[in-house]
């Protein structure tokens, strides 16, 4: 069973806080930050709607975080984060975050 929830790989800060705001849209919806290392065990437990990942980290290993995506039937969102305000990164993640949440849940 889907979880409404966003798992946040890797951060930064701003990235979570961004994403954060974004799920406040979705009132239902949490977040789930975790580290690489443990992304896979996250992203298994949870069974997210979206996975969160800035390009520098998803550029490491894209097949691996595509695969773990289409596992869990997830959107995967990559958003560049160097240099970009909390804002800014909110303001781009917004209407992704709503198409994911809507592509899996239908509303």
């Amino acid at each position: 069973m889907p979880a409404i929830c966003v798992v946040v790989v890797g951060g930064p800060d701003g990235l979570v806080e961004a994403v954060r705001r974004s799920i406040g849209k979705i009132a239902i919806a949490r977040i789930v930050p975790t580290d690489v290392a443990g992304a896979a065990t996250q992203v298994a437990s949870a069974r997210p709607f979206a996975i969160v990942i800035s390009e520098e980290i998803y550029g490491f290993d894209a097949d691996e975080f595509d695969a773990l995506a289409r596992d869990v039937q997830a959107a995967i969102i990559t958003i560049q984060t160097d240099g970009v305000t909390a804002r800014s990164l909110q303001d781009k993640l917004d209407p992704r975050i709503l198409e994911a949440y809507r592509k899996r849940f239908g509303s």
